[in-house]
């Protein structure tokens, strides 16, 4: 059986304004920075292939305005999403708390099997006024998955999104083709990022005392 697989997934960055979420798509996708960046409006999207080991992922990266005018269109844009991105500025507790709101926004109104991850962007700056155990506390309270990037050196970008698709892949496998279809077998994830599957035969017997 081909050990080829490929799916698209919709991801959508939410935050703030100015907090640096078209930055960190930008540099993701384009591997560029731009200081005086333009605010987005409404949403813009890019659809990027991360290539996952053998396997191939599209990411459509939806990259939502923060102004508070263009909050009501936002749940717009985060439907069908399988991944969101919320991101505050480390230096800014005001962006912090908006994404708080963000987080309790994608936990009621978006699917049930999203994944949810609160970034902290500008980690290059020095004037931190979140504090990081602060945050580590509340993602654990709330399940959430935890990132520190620099949008503008680099810092953590692949990771992020490269670690998102592998949840996201891995929940996939979970939903559609269920426990048992398909084992995985993850090795070297911080170093390869790779994702061995191994299929099951329509015949195979499943072993006793497999997990």
């Amino acid at each position: 059986m081909s050990n080829e697989f490929s799916i698209k997934f919709k991801v959508v960055l939410l935050g703030q304004s100015a907090v640096g979420k078209t930055s960190i798509c930008i540099r993701f996708c384009q591997n560029e920075f731009e200081l005086n960046q333009e605010p987005t409006i409404g949403a813009a999207f890019q659809n990027c292939l991360l290539d996952l080991g053998e396997k191939k992922v599209t990411l459509q990266i939806w990259d939502t305005a923060g102004q508070e005018r263009y909050n009501s269109l936002t749940s717009m844009y985060y439907r069908g999403a399988k991944g969101a991105i919320i991101i505050y500025d480390v230096t800014n507790p005001d962006s912090y708390e908006s994404a708080k709101d963000w987080v309790k926004e994608i936990r009621q109104q978006g699917s049930s099997s999203v994944k949810v991850i609160l970034v902290a962007n500008k980690i290059d700056l020095t004037n931190h006024s979140v504090q990081k155990t602060e945050v580590l506390k509340y993602c654990e309270k709330h399940n959430l998955l935890f990132s520190e990037v620099s949008a503008k050196n680099g810092l953590g970008v692949d990771e992020l999104f490269y670690d998102l698709a592998t949840d996201m892949t891995n929940q996939y496998k979970m939903d559609v083709l269920g426990e048992n279809s398909v084992n995985y077998v993850e090795e070297n994830k911080k170093e390869t990022r790779n994702i061995i599957l191994e299929e099951n035969t329509k015949n195979q017997k499943k072993e006793s005392g497999c997990c």
